[in-house]
């Protein structure tokens, strides 16, 4: 009886080891990965210095994504073993390590080497993660990763660069790119939804774009069905069932940055537009422009009076100020023209702009020396109050950072919409408040242009 007993035990003991293996999903994550990212936060120049410090799991990459949502910064975070993971941090404050498991259907490959591009966060509920895989045609991917279970709630695959997203409990997604309609997608799952084998989800909705939209910008709700654009034509309000209104850009581009696109923003309850550096137009939630700020009522102290026609809006922080860098001219130098012969010479081979009643002048900008003022430097950011009227400087030479960061020269990941900026460095990360900047003396801001 005894070996009966012995042999029973024996064979349940390989019944159960085949059971193992049989339900054990391929690549399950090692122990030594269950747990949390290490990472270590502390105190550092007014801001956070975050340190990657697991020595037990070696990064294959890091990538810390801009923070453009309000509080928080995503990290992607992948270990030599393939495994995708995020860290999320809200305030500077570690909130938590989440494995992303491979959606079904997504192909092994692609998960594999898949870059997170953006990623937007439903405090404690959901985070929307934008996967794209470099050097590919495969779709993007969209997860939304539930931070409670930790399981996938949805994936959807379409083209897109970005996303936003709109406020309240029924929030919505919209992914867009610069060639590629927007695309709504509830972050909720709607009653009753279906989703194809690919992932689509059946909610998903893809907004045709009309003709007098060229090459979108950048995308700002301003509703739950209602949006705006700003494009290469100009400006765009999608007012749901309304249709599409359009608006052309203002009068007074000097022509050199071709390579700077638009941007919109919301400060407050106020929505903003730069339909190119040196301006700022306020404007309703369709679209319609109140008032035009152009660079001679955003004047800037010296020895920088310059910065005015490069101011680059990067967006508004909480209290309604808003903020820019420095773009660089695109035309560094005057275009030359022939001069027929018998005529004198224009000067310095400038070109004329006929002007009514038969008048010549030349563009103030065409006329600045651009490559000896670039040269020079473009390490500033400035914020404006436009309650206060008041513009102020802060010039990235005089920010302190920590040890063992390199000094910026081009500037920092400065995001207003979440009240900070981000200079990072491999496996670690310097998160500064925008509220502790030291800005400079304030100069006092003009009146705007009542736009017609």
């Amino acid at each position: 009886m005894k070996k009966i007993g012995i042999a029973i035990l024996l064979v349940g003991l390989l019944i159960t080891g085949l059971w193992w293996t049989i339900r054990r999903r391929p690549g399950a994550v090692p122990p030594s990965e269950d747990n949390q990212m290490m990472f270590q936060v502390e105190t550092a120049k007014r801001g956070y210095l975050i340190r990657y410090v697991d020595p037990q799991t070696p990064l294959r990459s890091l990538r810390w994504l801009v923070p453009v949502q309000s509080a928080f910064l995503v990290v992607q975070v992948v270990t030599q073993s393939d495994r995708q993971r995020v860290s999320i941090f809200k305030d500077g404050k570690f909130q938590g390590s989440y494995l992303v498991p491979k959606p079904t259907g997504v192909r092994e490959g692609f998960f594999r080497l898949a870059e997170l591009r953006d990623a937007r966060v439903v405090d404690g509920d959901v985070a929307v993660l934008l996967y794209a895989t470099p050097g590919t045609d495969e779709l993007p991917l969209l997860v939304a990763l539930d931070l409670k279970t930790k399981d996938i709630r949805w994936m959807h695959r379409a083209r897109g660069e970005h996303l936003v997203m709109t406020e309240g409990a029924a929030a919505v997604i919209y992914l867009f790119g610069s060639n590629t309609p927007p695309v709504r997608l509830p972050i909720a799952l709607v009653s009753k939804e279906r989703t194809s084998p690919t992932g689509a989800r059946s909610a998903a909705k893809t907004l045709e774009l009309p003709p007098e939209i060229l090459e979108i910008a950048d995308l700002k709700p301003t509703g739950l069905w209602t949006f705006l654009l700003a494009h290469k034509g100009g400006l765009s309000a999608y007012l749901g069932s309304k249709g599409w209104l359009h608006q052309l850009p203002p009068e007074g581009n000097p022509g050199l940055f071709k390579e700077v696109q638009g941007v919109l923003t919301r400060g407050g309850k106020k929505l903003w537009w730069q339909p190119f550096p040196g301006m700022v137009v306020q404007i309703l939630p369709n679209g319609t422009p109140q008032a035009i700020w152009t660079p001679e009522a955003l004047p800037v102290s010296e020895p920088f009076a310059k910065d005015a026609a490069l101011l680059h809006l990067l967006g508004a922080d909480a209290e309604g100020k808003l903020w820019f860098d420095l773009a660089i001219p695109s035309q560094t130098t005057a275009p030359k023209v022939s001069t027929p012969p018998g005529q004198p010479a224009k000067s310095q081979g400038q070109p004329e702009i006929p002007t009514p009643g038969g008048a010549t002048t030349l563009p103030s900008a065409v006329l600045e020396d651009w490559p000896t003022y670039v040269n020079q430097g473009l390490d500033r950011v400035y914020g404006w109050d436009p309650q206060k009227k008041t513009l102020q400087r802060v010039r990235w030479s005089a920010l302190a950072v920590p040890q063992g960061f390199p000094k910026p020269a081009n500037g920092l990941k400065i995001a207003p919409g979440s009240d900070a900026l981000l200079l990072e460095n491999g496996p670690s990360a310097w998160l500064l408040p925008l509220s502790t900047l030291a800005l400079g003396e304030p100069t006092s801001t003009g009146q705007p242009t009542q736009a017609k």
